[in-house]
């Protein structure tokens, strides 16, 4: 047993049921968060994503006063704890304590004017959910004053959650503004730019969206055999159908996960993420009856189609030359004109260009006003 307030090791694989459900259906997420913080001792939670390049943004705290939860983010420009984590592993677990002491933290004027007051411990449970080109995703579980510090078990509890919280993330991101259970579900799946797939144990497919169809057809880095789901390279394929079968087992704790498949043509790997899916939710994305169980979600992203979609987008809605829908992109992760140059190997003058350039086909005046325009669908 992982935790003190599951029952043994089906109340576990239920919640991570329900973490996977949650990615499907966001309006489950404040129950499912409550869940996890009364399940590792820490009841008060927060879970936070923004995502730029899709518009996602998410800010979750089911039991915290609301008063508090805006006082923390006025703190943001000055919180001393922002900058410890960032660039933590996605799904590793850290606290106040893996960078700076008690006393260290506890003589900020965030702790005495925010942290003190709001009556946690020091020691919160905390995992970064995504760390990706400007998008940013959290979740911490507080615990009190007036409870007993995180125990062994409820530590370890929240790590595995935490892995299933990534990927549940992760899934959510691409399949965000698609609902998965509806009458257009299956058309839904062909609009998205990424390969959808559902699948079998033995990773044999049950539906492919158009994208998944052509990555197949070229047969370069995504593959079938003997009508599984492999890849080009033997160790790639392997490992594929070993996080699709993990999907299945009945102790699912660790299941799925990410790959990226190498490519013989030398292009960049293809990025895989393997999810269970609950039964239910699969049939009501499958409208007829089929003989075998889907068990896995599989979504494949080419990077260099996902980057040409975002390019092709800019450029129809404003006018924008190809340059310019590039350096718009970079402007959109936030990190100032200067930053966005440097990515793309240009000089500061031609990136002014390029931003007048923008706002005058976009009538935008602010870079704050760009980057809200260009964040819309």
């Amino acid at each position: 047993m992982l935790g003190g307030t599951l029952s043994g090791e089906d109340g576990v694989l239920d919640l991570v049921a329900a973490i996977y459900d949650a990615a499907l259906d966001a309006a489950r997420w404040p129950d499912v968060l409550n869940r996890i913080g009364d399940a590792v001792g820490g009841p008060e939670v927060i879970f936070g994503v923004y995502d730029p390049a899709t518009g996602l943004s998410n800010l979750l705290a089911p039991r915290i006063d609301p008063v508090l939860v805006n006082r923390l983010l006025d703190w943001a420009p000055r919180n001393p704890l922002l900058p410890l984590g960032i660039g933590q592993a996605p799904g590793k677990v850290f606290t106040v304590g893996s960078f700076i002491t008690r006393d260290q933290f506890t003589d900020t004027d965030f702790y005495q004017e925010w942290w003190l007051p709001a009556g946690y411990d020091t020691e919160p449970l905390t995992t970064n959910l995504l760390v990706d080109d400007g998008a940013t995703g959290i979740f911490t579980s507080h615990g009190s004053l007036r409870r007993p510090p995180f125990g062994a078990d409820q530590k370890r509890l929240f790590a595995a959650l935490a892995q299933h919280l990534v990927r549940a993330v992760a899934l959510q991101r691409r399949l965000f503004r698609l609902t998965f259970a509806s009458e257009s579900a299956l058309e839904g799946f062909d609009r998205l730019q990424q390969g959808f797939l559902l699948v079998d144990a033995e990773a044999r497919p049950l539906f492919t969206n158009r994208i998944a169809d052509a990555l197949l057809d070229a047969d370069d880095g995504l593959r079938l055999e003997a009508g599984g789901l492999s890849a080009s390279d033997a160790d790639d394929g392997r490992m594929l159908r070993k996080l699709v079968l993990s999907c299945a087992a009945p102790a699912a704790i660790g299941a799925g996960g990410e790959l990226a498949l190498r490519r013989h043509t030398g292009r960049p790997p293809l990025n895989v993420l393997v999810t269970p899916v609950p039964l239910e939710t699969a049939m009501a994305a499958l409208p007829w009856t089929v003989s075998r169980c889907p068990v896995a979600i599989v979504l494949v992203t080419d990077p260099e189609t996902d980057m040409q979609a975002r390019l092709s987008s800019l450029q129809r809605r404003f006018g924008l030359t190809p340059a310019e829908a590039a350096f718009a992109l970079e402007i959109v992760k936030g990190d100032g004109r200067q930053a966005a140059a440097d990515r793309l190997g240009i000089t500061v003058g031609t990136a002014r260009t390029h931003l007048s350039n923008i706002f005058d086909k976009t009538g935008s005046k602010r870079q704050a006003e760009l980057v809200r325009l260009l964040l819309q669908k």
